[in-house]
């Protein structure tokens, strides 16, 4: 997996150790040796991922993490003093 992801969200094939795949969406935080630490946008957990049972990795269309959107406040009138 190249470093140049690092900061990005990707999707990927995954293969567990028992064989079963599974499809993710993460943002990877940092690769180290054969390791990639990212978060699961799904679960919204923190996940290792070894780098030799990744399938298939290719840049996600949505760039970055989603964030939940607050409301933007509006502020308060001054009051008028005379």
């Amino acid at each position: 997996m190249p470093t140049k992801y690092i900061g990005e969200v990707v999707e990927i094939v995954y293969m567990d150790k028992n064989g079963h795949l599974s499809q993710r969406r993460i943002e990877i935080h940092a690769i180290r040796g054969s390791l990639v630490y990212s978060t699961c946008l799904t679960s919204g957990e923190r996940r290792t991922f070894r780098q030799d049972r990744i399938l298939a990795c290719r840049p996600s269309p949505f760039r970055r993490r989603e964030k939940a959107q607050s409301p933007r406040r509006t502020p308060a009138a001054s009051p008028v003093v005379k």
